[in-house]
């Protein structure tokens, strides 16, 4: 199985997430477009789209988010199992036809996210709790995409997890994360948490919720990517 990371920045990298794959004899390679890298010719079995701070109209800016949308187009079409994060999820919902937008505010930390009722019998779910503290780091959000089933919410955010075709999975929050992520985070978007609001918490609050929540993060991950890439495939 060969698997492709899509990175926006080197800062946001897939962790939890890379390391599950290659537990399970995934060839893993990765890309990060904002350091001018290009995307392969051939499509891979499994693609990952990380997160970033750049939005999904920036193309003016960022010229290869035209490339990387005609790339996830090519994925979807030959039927390959994708997954986003973050800006990843919000790319993914694009091309699948939802809207992305400002949202009334940033979220940053952690804050919890439920299961909706429509998802809640889902086989996908089976195993995940009604709710689960997650750690968020946004200020767009997308709609559902036609066609696609909504697996998670808040008050914050409606749309912060979906699945299309049972192999397209769309996450708003980061699993994936660890201690380094947040560092990572803090350090080149700092700019970002320092206005505070009512959903932006402060550093040390975010730090504490690594080790507060990372096994939990880890297991629902793992239990989600299972789903997407059932072992030996």
């Amino acid at each position: 199985m060969q698997v492709l990371f899509v990175q926006h920045v080197p800062f946001e990298r897939p962790f939890l997430i890379e390391e599950y794959l290659r537990e399970r004899g995934a060839r893993c390679a990765s890309v990060c477009l904002s350091s001018g890298e290009r995307l392969p010719d051939e499509i891979p079995d499994v693609v990952v789209l990380m997160g970033g701070p750049m939005s999904v109209h920036d193309e003016e800016r960022y010229p290869w988010l035209r490339e990387e949308k005609a790339f996830i187009r090519r994925s979807i079409e030959e039927g390959i199992r994708l997954l986003g994060v973050c800006l990843g999820a919000q790319l993914l919902a694009e091309v699948l036809g939802g809207e992305v937008r400002k949202a009334r505010g940033r979220e940053i930390g952690w804050f919890p996210v439920y299961v909706t009722p429509e998802a809640s019998g889902h086989p996908w779910m089976e195993g995940v709790p009604p709710s689960l503290m997650a750690f968020h780091w946004h200020g767009e959000e997308v709609t559902l995409p036609p066609g696609a089933l909504h697996l998670f919410y808040n008050h914050h955010t409606e749309v912060q997890g979906f699945l299309y075709e049972d192999r397209i999975l769309g996450l708003q929050f980061h699993l994936e994360g660890t201690p380094e992520t947040g560092e990572a985070l803090l350090t080149a978007c700092a700019d970002e948490c320092a206005d505070g609001g009512p959903s932006v918490q402060d550093p040390q609050t975010i730090r504490e919720g690594f080790s507060r929540y990372l096994t939990q993060t880890r297991r629902i991950l793992f239990h989600l990517l299972a789903r997407l890439v059932p072992y030996g495939q």
